[in-house]
């Protein structure tokens, strides 16, 4: 029986392709929970996105975690909660095209505006996750004034 670890692989082309079916099926979870809560149980539409939200980044840490990332030495919890920062990145991105297309430039066409900007927080996410979530190099501190690892007590 194959181990589902060894199909996980550090090429990026290999792993953007596997993140795009996660990503999909995760904005197809986003989307779901957002109707049950609002439409189905009339739950104000900014708690209903807030509990998409966190639904589909779940459902995204769980799936690529399983089969796109290797967390490497990063405990589960660490790999969890720059998923979730990661993240936040892509729902800013998300909705400043939101706002930018339908207040800036006019679209009317909401769910066709809500495919653009999920399609752009899409690149931001993968880059996001891949580069920060999953990477147990990346130190917050060193990267922000520019510390050699060797200089970190």
């Amino acid at each position: 029986m194959i181990d589902i670890s060894d199909l996980k692989t550090k090429n990026t082309l290999i792993q953007f392709v596997r993140y795009f079916f996660v990503g999909g099926f995760c904005a197809v979870v986003d989307i779901a929970v957002f109707a049950l809560f609002n439409v189905g149980l009339s739950v104000y539409y900014p708690l209903a996105v807030f509990l998409s939200f966190t639904a589909g980044t779940l459902t995204n840490f769980v799936l690529s975690n399983r089969f796109v990332f290797n967390r490497q030495s990063l405990s589960l919890s660490q790999a969890c909660f720059r998923h979730y920062l990661s993240s936040i990145g892509g729902l800013i991105t998300n909705e400043l095209v939101m706002v930018l297309m339908i207040e800036g430039l006019g679209f009317e066409r909401l769910v066709l505006v809500k495919i653009v900007a999920t399609g752009c927080a899409f690149f931001v996410n993968f880059t996001l996750i891949k580069f920060y979530a999953f990477n147990h190099k990346f130190n917050l501190r060193q990267a922000s004034v520019g510390v050699e690892e060797d200089d970190v007590i």
